[in-house]
């Protein structure tokens, strides 16, 4: 029986294409997928970490779809949770650790997709030189599969350079986190933030007869903090916009209401 007599008798060199298309494919999806989420998990955790919030930047890295830059992540949480609290030169060396952990996550990657690469160029030319008859589809799907994994090593090194820019920016949310829990007051008291911006000359020269010559703005609440260092000069100004309003105190529920009507 001659082997160019039966080209549906051998579906298994089929089958493994079909699994090396859907193996590639697969693999780029997830490699896309971390890729994406990279900037929106790093502003997140960032976001937590200068809220003063260990918990909730634990559990954004825990839920994580990527591994690359959640484990990075963990680490640094993990640093940060431990008693005595690290310095920033000892975060900087858990960074490195990290990030060397992960550029060896990523060389392991691209070996896989060589080996993958490999099978897929062993079956294409054993099924030719055998004369297996197995079609073109067959063909079809060894060429896809290969373009796919050879998108692999340029996501992955896409991968690495943002790993390190936004680790670089979670350095710094990091240790941010430091100088709140070494000083708590320095943070915005309604959320803890340490992102601020403060507001001075020009903007407040018109208010410079009060002595209030700065503002401090929280950048995650827009909580505002200021003070006026002669409140005695504050009065009724319509012109510049000044109205006394005198804060009533609240009323306690015990109170009972006065009488409309004496007598």
């Amino acid at each position: 029986m001659n082997s160019g007599d039966m080209p549906d008798e051998f579906p298994t060199f089929d089958v493994v294409a079909l699994i090396g298309v859907v193996a590639a494919f697969v693999g780029m999806l997830q490699l896309r997928r971390g890729l994406g989420e990279i900037p929106s998990l790093s502003a997140k955790v960032q976001a937590a970490l200068r809220k003063g919030n260990l918990a909730e930047a634990r559990a954004l890295c825990g839920n994580a779809e990527g591994a690359a830059f959640a484990r990075i992540g963990l680490a640094l949480l993990d640093a940060l949770g431990r008693e005595p609290r690290p310095s920033p030169a000892a975060l900087r060396t858990v960074l490195a650790s990290a990030r060397r952990r992960a550029n060896a996550a990523v060389q392991r990657g691209r070996a896989r997709d060589l080996v993958v690469a490999a099978v897929l160029i062993g079956a294409g030319a054993y099924a030719i030189r055998a004369s297996l008859g197995v079609g073109n589809a067959f063909y079809a799907m060894i060429a896809a599969a290969l373009v796919v994994t050879a998108l692999g090593p340029m996501l992955r090194r896409s991968m690495l350079v943002k790993l390190v820019s936004a680790s670089d920016d979670l350095l710094a949310a990091a240790i941010d986190y430091l100088a709140h829990a070494a000083a708590p007051d320095a943070g915005c008291p309604e959320c803890r933030s340490l992102d601020a911006a403060r507001i001075g000359a020009p903007a407040l020269d018109g208010l410079r007869d009060l002595g209030l010559t700065e503002l401090t703005i929280c950048k995650n609440c827009g909580f505002v903090r200021g003070r006026v260092e002669r409140p005695e000069a504050i009065f009724e100004d319509d012109a510049r916009g000044v109205h006394l309003t005198p804060i009533a105190p609240p009323l306690e529920s015990s109170a009972e209401p006065e009488s409309e009507h004496q007598g």
